[in-house]
């Protein structure tokens, strides 16, 4: 009964944190008016199963024997779904792209700091320098990217650059979503890794991505700054090679994080008064949130909801 409810809670949470996180690889593509959202949904979905499928397994290196000493077990890794799910409910139905990593690293530390689960501080540290040089590293490259484009189709033919364009974004949009798949999902599925956890959060979040990730795809993809194609493209790329940089040594980063630091990257190269301000500082302030509501939250409930272990 126990498996049956975690691989239930899997599914859910896949379904949500793909469905907010699903701004990262389509809202760039709805932002620039490549095609339209549910064509570009069910491309990206099918990229994060594909993710999750080959890559995911290696999160689990970044929970037991990374952040802490010990695997966490199945009663431990429903509590850390639950109130994951919880939160990240909350900041989807507000149309805010939150780090679902944020909210899992948070909820894994409450729970070990709980039942004295011994913590690797230095990890733990490692992983919350990893989500500011995501940001900042995703926000630089798409900058350079950028720029690089602008220099290489100066001269160039407008309609041959529309076409390179037009792949271009496919290409790295369905590459931030396949890092989507490998990171972060892949951090839900190694919560108690298995064949069963990883098949199960792969469709479930392919399935979130087509149906309930509009809202918070308008976010990212025209409240920020002004979008087209080079911008786009720019914020993808420079977003998913840093992601999956870090995913190759089983950091938990911020797909969203990412994505909105090349947003951001490439937004500056016309100004700062280009972006959105408001919108950024309610962004930033969310991700400061998130991991420590997950850690309070998380205490709470294991204080309320006991487990015999």
């Amino acid at each position: 009964m126990i498996r049956i409810l975690y691989l239930v809670l899997t599914s859910a949470i896949s379904f949500i944190i793909a469905a907010n996180n699903s701004a990262g690889s389509i809202g760039t593509l709805y932002g620039s008016r490549i095609t339209s959202y549910y064509k570009s949904a069910l491309f990206a979905g099918t990229l994060v199963m594909l993710g999750t499928f080959l890559e995911g397994w290696k999160m689990s290196g970044a929970i037991g024997g990374g952040m802490i000493e010990n695997p966490l077990t199945i009663q431990m890794s429903l509590l850390v779904l639950f109130s994951t799910a919880l939160l990240l409910l909350i900041f989807t139905v507000m149309s805010i792209p939150l780090s679902a990593s944020q909210i899992l690293v948070g909820s894994i530390l409450g729970v070990a700091t709980f039942y004295a689960i011994g913590v690797n501080t230095e990890f733990v540290g490692y992983v919350v320098m990893a989500w500011a040089i995501n940001f900042l590293a995703s926000m630089a490259l798409a900058f350079i990217t950028y720029i690089s484009l602008a220099a290489f189709s100066k001269h160039r033919n407008i309609f041959a650059m529309s076409k390179f364009y037009t792949i271009s974004l496919l290409i790295s949009s369905g590459f931030i979503a396949y890092t989507l798949g490998a990171n972060t999902i892949g951090l839900i599925a190694s919560l108690d890794l298995s064949t069963y956890s990883i098949l199960i959060a792969g469709m479930s979040a392919m399935a979130g991505t087509v149906m309930l990730g509009k809202r918070t795809v308008i976010t990212v993809g025209s409240r920020i700054t002004n979008m087209d194609p080079p911008r786009a493209f720019s914020a993808q790329i420079g977003g998913a090679i840093i992601v999956e940089i870090f995913t190759q040594f089983h950091f938990p980063v911020s797909i969203t994080q990412a994505i909105i630091g090349g947003v951001i990257g490439t937004g500056v190269v016309k100004g700062y008064k280009e972006l959105n301000h408001k919108t950024i500082k309610n962004l930033l302030l969310s991700w400061l949130l998130a991991p420590i509501s997950a850690f309070v939250l998380t205490y709470i409930i294991v204080r309320v909801i006991p487990l015999h272990l």
